[in-house]
């Protein structure tokens, strides 16, 4: 089998496990890669490639369902459903030959004609008759319900400029970490790589060229260079831990946001991070003795039920639909619904619910709620509702991004981050302290 037919049939096949599955597309890749006998080159091109589907597969299957006529996508086969899929992308989106794709796959010939004609269609006059926010949905490849959402609360610039962002290849951040001797030295020894810093935070850099370089070094592996996104760094920054407080990373698995806690306070002080399920403790436990990191309690507990009472600062990183985050995970907005979204809702809503009760007799302690989401449901409709229930006052977080959307109480005095006006994944954070 040629090279670029293995990597066609492996893309296929990865796509045939992502629609039986609940995972997400990225981690099955991952779950594959570990097995897989490729070349890091074809690994890399199938990935690019399952992804890319993804992103775009309900613009691909309203491409599809012009092409098959009167039948419908699922009553073709796994295979052929998701073989046109991976056709269509690479003819319309990649401008791959055709003949080349159709020599290989006997069942798809069938539909070539069709699929010649699809090809050219001019997506913005085949969606010209559309409601605007269909024509969106398609054009950029999101549900409707999201596109709704941003149009509901972004001018329809912004808009069309976030969900183009959403789809184009994220950006990531280095930092040394500094629990280590000398890891700052160690940013910069990595060869091939092109590092650009962030402005007011100087141990912060942006990988311009050469990530790759990053992931596959020593100092990567063992914990001295950490990836960790720009807009995490924010939230901590946000918290302000001081040296010798207690602090209380709430929903802290798998580590990355406790890790930088505990740099802030240079050992001093007392970190307690928790996480509700054993396994991710377990993993979080160990994360953290290579990082260093390993004088930090952790424990398993449910955040809707506070068992440390007595912190001076809290750090809540509510479980979200990480809406922030489809650059890497493009297969979460296709497996968001709102039944999913209220359920997350519900238990944001509990957490810090249960926190500020618990907390309501320790006046001056100081809490920042953050989530990796582009959606108000998660942010500033969560803070509004907060502030009618308990006797907060909101602080500043930390000076960088936009204020929050409009049209909700808590805009002015909370933060948000996008990918396609910071580079950052999308996040939502907010400060808040208990009143005297």
């Amino acid at each position: 089998m040629n090279q670029k037919l293995s990597v066609r049939a492996e893309t296929i096949e990865a796509l045939n496990r992502f629609e039986t599955s609940s995972t997400s597309m990225k981690t099955l890749l991952r779950e594959i890669q570990t097995t897989s006998p490729d070349s890091i080159d074809s690994q890399i091109h199938i990935q690019s490639l399952a992804l890319s589907v993804i992103r775009y597969r309900n613009t691909l299957d309203y491409l599809l369902t012009k092409a098959i006529g009167r039948k419908k996508i699922q009553d073709l086969s796994m295979d052929i459903r998701n073989a046109l899929r991976l056709f269509l992308y690479e003819t319309k989106w990649l401008n791959s030959d055709i003949e080349n794709f159709t020599s290989d796959y006997d069942d798809i010939k069938r539909y070539e004609k069709k699929m010649r004609k699809i090809i050219t269609l001019d997506l913005d006059t085949a969606f010209l008759k559309m409601p605007k926010v269909n024509q969106l949905s398609l054009r950029y490849s999101h549900p409707t319900f999201i596109v709704q959402t941003l149009l509901d609360n972004l001018s329809m610039e912004e808009t069309v400029e976030l969900l183009k962002a959403n789809n184009q290849k994220r950006s990531y951040y280095l930092r040394p970490n500094l629990l280590h001797k000398d890891s700052a030295v160690n940013l910069y020894s990595i060869s091939d790589i092109q590092l650009e810093q962030v402005r007011d935070l100087p141990l912060v850099s942006r990988v311009i060229q050469g990530i790759e370089r990053v992931v596959q070094s020593q100092d990567f592996h063992e914990g001295h260079i950490l990836i960790q996104d720009l807009a995490s760094v924010l939230v901590v920054k946000s918290l302000d831990p001081q040296p010798g407080e207690k602090v209380w990373d709430s929903c802290a698995a798998p580590g990355m946001k406790t890790q930088l806690i505990a740099e802030l306070m240079h050992g001093q002080g007392e970190i307690v991070a928790t996480d509700m399920y054993e396994e991710r403790v377990r993993a979080a436990q160990e994360r953290a003795r290579i990082l260093n990191a390993s004088y930090v309690e952790w424990l398993q507990a449910d955040a809707t039920k506070p068992v440390v009472h007595d912190a001076d600062r809290i750090l809540i990183d509510a479980p979200c639909t990480s809406t922030g985050i489809l650059q890497t995970y493009p297969s979460f907005k296709w497996r968001l619904n709102k039944e999913t979204l209220f359920t997350l809702m519900t238990i944001q809503n509990k957490i810090l619910d249960g926190i500020l009760t618990a907390y309501r007799d320790r006046p001056g302690t100081e809490l920042v709620f953050s989530t990796c989401s582009i959606l108000p449901h998660e942010g500033e409709s969560q803070i509004d509702s907060a502030m009618e229930r308990h006797e907060i006052e909101l602080l500043e977080p930390y000076p960088y991004g936009n204020r929050g959307y409009p049209k909700f109480k808590c805009s002015k005095y909370v933060r948000r981050l996008f990918p396609h006006k910071h580079n950052t994944s999308g996040f939502f954070i907010a400060k808040m302290r208990i009143k005297q």
